[in-house]
């Protein structure tokens, strides 16, 4: 399994920053000029390469034909395709080009880049973070990376790697229920993230676009992380979750919540939370189990009546039996219930195969 993070170039001093610049401007040019070619089929052979007026050297020619190449075969992969691909800012290079040195005084690390000028690398400090702390220590990195310029911010995404753990048989299955009132609940009753909602009215308070406004996605999406390890992982074999993927789209087109609360809906990210949870499942081996939504707000996990109106803001009380308690909490043991289900018939398949 993989990850990557993102870390800030911004520590490079003016001199750098105009190296990387150069760098940058060349090596897109080069990448645009060969995807024109392959785009009308023209010649990208070695000779060609080597023959090429530009101050790139023949290794970063190689590279920038390879992610030129990349580029153009998911636009013929693309069944919209549309205009031909362009390289906007970033450059993925390889361990020929980046190289990550550790530390010793004041920084945690340096990136070391090959630059226009042959035999000439640069050095950039780079500040590690708690987050990407366990990943140096715990992972191993692969060589090389991808130099992003966003703005006038520079930056460098590096890659992690380590075995998949062995998925677990012993432990115990929860369902979650995803939320902006209360970010999880469990099937166990326990209630996690009971701020977001505080964040998410901070979050739209701010111009949109403002410093201020970054800051507070920034801390929306640490509080996230923060709460996501709150999770018993280790304790923990099986998590049932919802599949809420176009939840937003859904809301929006049946108009359910007032303009108010949509506009803050909008602010929500659940893919955030839904990849960091899937993540820490893969890392610990415990199985994610995804489940279709439908209804699982509506239905009573005591007599299994169905209602709409069962559901009032964050009170359950079914109109059938009049089972009372929290909406949230009723919705996690109706998916931990639908995740053992599904995954019983997945097992029960899988039997039958190997009978047959």
């Amino acid at each position: 399994m993989k990850r990557s993070l993102k870390f800030s170039l911004n520590q490079a001093n003016t001199e750098k920053l105009i190296a990387l610049e150069g760098l940058r401007n060349e090596y897109i040019g080069v990448v645009s000029s060969f995807i024109d070619r392959l785009f009308n089929k023209e010649d990208l052979s070695e000779a060609f390469l080597k023959s090429l007026d530009s101050p790139l050297s023949y290794r970063y020619r190689q590279c920038a034909k390879r992610q030129a190449f990349k580029m153009y075969k998911s636009w013929c992969r693309n069944k919209k395709k549309g205009e031909k691909p362009t390289l906007k800012g970033s450059m993925t290079l390889d361990y020929r080009f980046i190289e990550i040195q550790k530390g010793e005084n004041s920084f945690d690390y340096w990136v070391k880049v090959a630059t226009l000028e042959k035999g000439k690398p640069i050095l950039i400090p780079i500040k590690s973070y708690d987050y990407a702390g366990n990943y140096f220590k715990k992972w191993n990195l692969v060589k090389g990376g991808k130099l992003i310029k966003n703005g006038n911010d520079w930056f460098i995404i590096l890659t992690f790697e380590k075995e998949t753990p062995i998925k677990k048989k012993i432990g115990k299955a929860i369902g979650i229920d995803i939320g902006i009132k209360k970010l999880i609940v469990d099937s166990s009753g326990n209630e996690y993230g009971k701020e977001i909602e505080s964040l998410m009215d901070k979050i739209q308070r701010k111009e949109q676009g403002s410093k201020a406004f970054k800051r507070a996605l920034k801390e929306r999406d640490y509080y996230i992380n923060k709460t996501v390890k709150e999770l018993p992982f280790n304790e923990t074999k099986m998590i049932a979750m919802e599949n809420i993927k176009n939840i937003k789209k859904n809301t929006k087109k049946e108009k359910r919540l007032n303009k108010q609360f949509r506009s803050k809906f909008q602010r929500w990210t659940y893919s955030k939370l839904i990849d960091r949870i899937k993540q820490s499942c893969e890392v610990g081996g415990v199985h994610c189990q995804m489940i279709n939504p439908a209804y699982t707000s509506q239905i009573c996990n005591k007599c299994g009546f169905v209602h709409k109106l069962n559901r009032n803001s964050e009170i359950f009380e079914c109109r059938n039996c009049g089972y009372t308690l929290d909406a949230d909490y009723n919705a996690s043991l109706n998916i931990l219930n639908l995740g053992l289900t599904q995954q019983s018939m997945v097992a029960g398949n899988m039997k039958g195969n190997i009978c047959l």
